[in-house]
């Protein structure tokens, strides 16, 4: 049974009364900021059949973009709840200067009124549809990559199960960065009831939806797992997500995909785009990945 609106109303007070860490001060560097006048940033809105709605596209591009650049595409953090803000444009603005060359962030629809399938048929839409403009950008087709952050990444996730499945997008390297890689865990028993509000919306209040493999990626057979791109697993010593996103590593790994884990100590959940902990070494680290990720 769907969720009614009585129901999405006590979620939102769950998350507005457990979103404190969501407005902690912090400090911006400068420095980072400027990355910012190193881009061009444009929006675009990408028409979209069902089950998929259109998709508004953030598009970072290196002012001294280089021919035959790398393209990545980012999906954001937020429990599926929450839309691209500024943090996303600072880090994809980042990126794209270092790698001189494009990143692509999906404003993906939120669960308040778009429920699973609608972010991922969504951001797989906009992969297809990134690898099929490459050229045309003068992007290099063999260094096409994606990345996401908790909710993010497990989008990352099932668009490269799919990706592997239908050989429809090639792809050079998946970033998972703490990623939500089980959605079901949250429903059971004595869990973190923020957790379990963001699953609760995600699948629109159906427990079962939570443990499809694209939507929790935990749940994908090791078939599934096969020829998956090189993958980096960034995790976070005080992510509750570390072991699952451990786990999931190991499991490639054995299926046979070159996969690279690295966990940040002193860092949380959401430090690498929010600014905590070890986050710049983080995005230190996704840059050199993606400058060197070919097919």
């Amino acid at each position: 049974m769907a969720l009614t609106q009585a129901d999405k109303e006590y979620y939102k007070e769950v998350l507005e009364r457990t979103s404190g860490h969501r407005n902690r001060e912090r400090v911006i560097p400068p420095e980072y900021v400027a990355y910012l006048d190193q881009v061009e940033q444009k929006e675009l809105i990408l028409p979209l059949d069902a089950p998929a709605c259109p998709v508004r596209l953030v598009i970072s591009t290196a002012k001294d973009k280089m021919d035959q650049c790398p393209i990545h595409v980012n999906m954001h953090g937020g429990g599926f709840v929450y839309p691209q803000d500024h943090d996303d444009d600072m880090y994809c603005a980042h990126l794209a200067a270092e790698i001189h060359g494009i990143v692509v962030d999906i404003d993906y629809a939120t669960s308040w009124d778009h429920p699973f399938p609608c972010a991922f048929e969504q951001s797989y839409a906009v992969v297809k549809w990134v690898s099929e403009q490459c050229q045309e950008w003068g992007g290099d087709p063999k260094r096409i990559s994606i990345g996401g952050h908790s909710a993010g990444g497990c989008l990352t996730a099932a668009i490269s199960m799919r990706a592997a499945a239908t050989k429809e997008i090639a792809l050079c390297l998946q970033m998972l960065d703490y990623a939500a890689l089980d959605n079901y865990q949250s429903v059971l028993p004595g869990a973190n009831e923020r957790s379990n509000a963001f699953s609760k919306l995600y699948a629109d209040g159906d427990d079962r939806v939570l443990q499809l493999p694209f939507c929790s990626p935990a749940f994908a057979t090791d078939d599934m797992l096969k020829e998956l791109p090189p993958t980096l697993i960034i995790n976070a010593e005080h992510c509750p997500f570390k072991k699952e996103n451990e786990t999931y590593g190991l499991r490639m790994a054995a299926m046979g995909t070159e996969v690279t884990i690295k966990c940040f100590m002193d860092s949380p959940h959401g430090f690498t785009v929010r600014m905590a902990g070890q986050w710049q070494q983080a995005q230190e680290l996704i840059i050199r990945a993606i400058k060197e990720a070919s097919l």
